[in-house]
């Protein structure tokens, strides 16, 4: 629904012509917006006054046809006034942008590109939410795990959101580490500034500064590095003293393929590597029967045997 036609629903409501279904709708809106009032600090006043008036149109006795037309209008003038300057707070209400979600697996590194052209890598296990396309006075985001970023510049704010910390940056190159369950979450910025708040407490991050949040001591510390550890975002997939059972399973969701380890002695055995996305399938298990002196055999069914 668009302004004019919220626009064409005041009216009707106030001429007596809406349909129950919109009059419901209407009153929902106006609970809402009084109730919440999602608007900046310094509009307070203002938007209260235009749902007061738009309130006092509906509700109070009609006296006079010219009464009535009057403060319709008013009503009308004053709730366009409104959906101007909240254009994009009512279009996300009235509205939502479809929101989208992608999963890393547990050893997976996974790159998405945003709607803005924005870059942003997944390490293993890591769930972001974005809208399908940006809209309004914000790019806003929801991240837990581990991520880099590499946003576009624009006028509107880039502003991610984790469990923890809060991330607010136009144009830039961070990593945030931030999830359910870490102790002490961080960013770490690679290019450019940021600004992070944990808590109430916000502050501002330069190039090779990280900021780390106890959560325990409710403390935040700022560290200067040489360089923000990055190399991991060029792997597609990352193992670290992972058992070949667990290694392999990955490979099954990653590739839609079955692996039969044969070999149940080898199924317990470590292993440690990281792959680039370059990589074939057959290159990974190439270089982990090499490791460990497997055989590999594909079966007519495409099922892979590890013996």
């Amino acid at each position: 629904m668009n302004i004019s036609q919220f626009k064409r629903m005041v009216d009707n409501y106030l001429s007596g012509n809406a349909s129950r279904r919109e009059a419901a709708f209407l009153q929902q809106w106006l609970d809402k917006a009084m109730a919440e009032k999602e608007v900046p600090a310094d509009s307070d006043i203002q938007r209260q006054q235009v749902l007061d008036n738009l309130r006092l149109a509906i509700y109070e006795p009609r006296k006079t046809s010219i009464w009535k037309y009057s403060m319709a209008a008013a009503a009308s003038v004053s709730l366009l006034v409104a959906a101007l300057v909240y254009r994009f707070e009512l279009q996300d209400w009235l509205n939502p942008v479809p929101v989208q979600m992608v999963t890393a697996l547990k050893y997976q590194v996974k790159k998405v590109v945003l709607p803005d052209s924005s870059v942003v890598v997944l390490n293993g296990g890591t769930t972001m939410m974005y809208p399908k396309y940006f809209r309004g006075r914000k790019r806003s985001i929801k991240v837990n795990g581990e991520a880099f970023f590499d946003v576009m510049p624009a006028t509107a704010p880039f502003i991610i959101t984790g469990p923890n910390l809060k991330v607010q940056v136009l144009g830039t190159s961070f990593v945030v580490t931030d999830s359910i369950g870490i102790q002490s979450p961080k960013v770490s910025v690679k290019t450019g500034r940021v600004a992070v708040t944990a808590e109430t407490v916000t502050r501002q991050l330069g190039e090779a500064e990280e900021l780390v949040f106890n959560k325990t001591q409710q403390e935040i510390k700022i560290y200067t590095q040489q360089t923000v550890n990055t190399g991991w975002i060029s792997n597609k997939l990352m193992f670290n003293e992972s058992v070949l059972s667990a290694v392999f399973s990955e490979i099954e969701t990653l590739y839609r393929v079955k692996i039969i380890c044969v070999n149940k002695a080898a199924a317990g055995l470590k292993f440690t590597g990281a792959f680039e996305e370059a990589d074939t399938l057959d290159d990974i298990l190439k270089v982990i029967s090499l490791s460990y002196r497997l055989s590999i055999h594909k079966n007519k069914d495409g099922t892979i045997l590890i013996k």
